[in-house]
């Protein structure tokens, strides 16, 4: 490598690491306070959810590479054309296609930890996950302490009332339960005993409660998930069009459930993503093509290769487009990047939903956005070669000159 190679490679690199962790930090941001409720609000062990922390990097790292590749690139190439280092360069006989081998590398390298994250990455965070679930199911169960005669309010959506509890199994009496962990109905249950039961089979925290009320307003109370009504139906059940209704039973068990916290850490779905290549072609096998399943598994076996694909294109589109006119300045350069970003995202969300849908073909939704990111990427380097610089901003300027304007809207004469 050059010695204006390792310089520039130098600026980039150092531009990448800050924007990945810069990047990294902000997407974890919006799930600190779900871990810190955790910890907080449910009583999970600090060690467990630290865990769980180190269990969501593979996923928001993988959400900031080929942000940082196309952001660094072009803060970098902005700060070297205001500089007129990049023009010095030019001088000495260095063009810009020789400028982008070290692009290229770094490039080469996202593309590379993408693509380990994709195979790898992503199913054992998935794997860790469930398996920290289950610790905090096992530990739950004996740290929970449910008080006399106040109102618990520790799982989500449920508020918890005891009157007393007695005896080494902490068996409960005089229970009052308020569940409106579905918006379209709300459940009051009275039960005159009852005990927390940990399933670890279906790792849930179950409340096995003995004879009491079930009274739900709204929905049938059949369309409740995660519960067992009781075996034998009331002897006058309420009409099913009536929205109040009530159940009497013997035995209710009520699931108490810690899952849709653990889940909303989570950076985003991955149950799909992060399978690995064998077992979405296993499911291809069993589901039936032209589905939306089938779809959704082929756009997603695509964009194993896709996604890290892009963290390369990204970074070639970066350099060019990082060699504005002065007057952009770096500022200028900041805001092209997240222009190009929310391009890109967008488009790769659409084009995804519609292949998974089959309005296009999955591998078009997949690879789609890659293909009109590399032509603008050969667009924009060749127009720095044959004219020095992309000036975006002023191509964006005369063509909305070109758009006419209403009446009302058009400058008045003075």
């Amino acid at each position: 490598m050059k010695k204006l190679h390792r310089y520039i490679f130098g600026e980039v690199f150092t531009y990448f690491l800050l924007c990945l962790f810069l990047l990294t930090f902000v997407l974890l941001l919006n799930r600190m306070f779900q871990l810190t409720e955790l910890v907080v609000g449910k009583g999970v062990p600090f060690g467990l959810v630290a865990r769980l922390f180190l269990t969501l990097m593979p996923v928001l790292l993988l959400a900031a590479l080929p942000a940082a590749a196309l952001i660094a690139c072009i803060l970098a190439f902005s700060r070297l054309s205001n500089d007129s280092e990049s023009i010095a360069m030019t001088a000495t006989g260095m063009s810009l296609y020789s400028q982008l081998v070290p692009v290229g590398i770094l490039g080469s390298m996202a593309a590379a930890a993408s693509a380990f994250l994709m195979l790898y990455g992503l199913s054992w965070s998935q794997r860790a996950t469930e398996a920290i679930t289950a610790e905090i199911f096992q530990t739950r169960a004996a740290a929970f302490e449910i008080r006399e005669q106040v109102f618990n309010d520790s799982f989500d959506g449920i508020v918890l009332y005891v009157r007393k509890i007695s005896g080494r199994d902490r068996r409960m009496q005089g229970i009052l339960i308020s569940d409106s962990r579905e918006s379209e109905s709300t459940q009051v249950i009275f039960a005159e005993q009852g005990m927390l039961v940990n399933d670890s089979v279906r790792r849930r925290l179950v409340l096995h409660l003995t004879q009491g009320t079930l009274h739900k307003f709204g929905a049938e109370p059949d369309k409740k998930p995660g519960q067992a009504l009781p075996p034998n139906p009331p002897a006058a059940p309420s009409a099913h069009d009536t929205p109040y209704q009530v159940l009497r039973f013997s035995t209710y068990d009520l699931n108490m459930d810690l899952t849709q916290t653990i889940q909303e850490t989570r950076a985003f779905r991955t149950n799909l993503r992060a399978q690995p290549i064998a077992e979405l072609r296993k499911q291809l096998d069993t589901a039936k093509p032209g589905t939306n399943k089938y779809n959704a598994v082929l756009v997603e076996l695509h964009k194993k290769f896709a996604t890290p694909l892009a963290c390369l294109i990204l970074a070639f589109l970066g350099a060019p487009l990082g060699v504005q006119n002065r007057r952009s300045g770096r500022h200028g350069g900041f805001a092209l990047s997240l222009a190009v970003l929310l391009m890109y995202y967008l488009l790769a969300t659409f084009s995804e939903g519609m292949g998974e849908s089959g309005v296009i073909p999955p591998a078009l939704a997949a690879w789609g956005p890659n293909a009109l990111l590399l032509a603008l990427a050969a667009w924009a380097a060749r127009r720095v070669v044959r004219r020095g610089s992309v000036d975006l901003f002023g191509l964006l300027d005369r063509a909305l000159e070109k758009v006419p304007l209403p009446r009302w809207l058009q400058p008045r004469a003075a």
